[in-house]
């Protein structure tokens, strides 16, 4: 039984070890329908420190970070941010409405529709899930599903 148990616990390490290392340095080569219908691709992204935040509108932990991150906007004032989803226009637009992000013009929040390619990109397996890179584009840290949000806006704060 101990021999399982010690077998399936090396095993979840190495898979999440094998995650960690394949979690690529340079931000996701994305192509996301914003919700006043235009495209935005990663290459019309500007110079700087950039958050990529993907995130389904109907996800109680994606709603709740949202609302958190705009009462403490001022983690990202200086950031790119750009919000992610697979989920059909439909659902976006009245959770932008919602969260009022199209008052923050360093925000961007579109759908990827069913491409998918940031989702495998990053191999993301829970929401909300969050990239934050430095002004080289360099990738600094990522978040899965639930995680304290002070532990995520220090890292924002940090992050030049």
């Amino acid at each position: 039984m101990i021999q399982k148990l010690t077998f399936s616990l090396l095993m979840l390490v190495a898979a999440t070890a094998v995650h960690a290392q394949s979690i690529p340095n340079k931000i996701a080569p994305f192509q996301i329908r914003l919700t006043n219908g235009q495209q935005y691709t990663s290459s019309q992204l500007a110079k700087g420190p950039t958050v990529l935040i993907y995130f389904s509108p109907d996800c109680d932990h994606c709603q709740d970070f949202t609302k958190d991150l705009i009462k403490n906007y001022t983690v990202v004032a200086n950031k790119q941010v750009v919000m992610v989803t697979f989920q059909a226009m439909d659902m976006l637009k009245p959770f932008v409405k919602q969260y009022n992000l199209t008052n923050y013009p360093n925000f961007k929040v579109g759908t990827e529709g069913t491409s998918y390619l940031v989702q495998r990109y990053y191999q993301i397996r829970s929401f909300p899930y969050i990239a934050i890179y430095d002004k080289s584009g360099n990738l600094v840290k990522t978040y899965e599903g639930e995680q304290p949000h002070s532990e995520i806006f220090k890292t924002l704060k940090q992050t030049l």
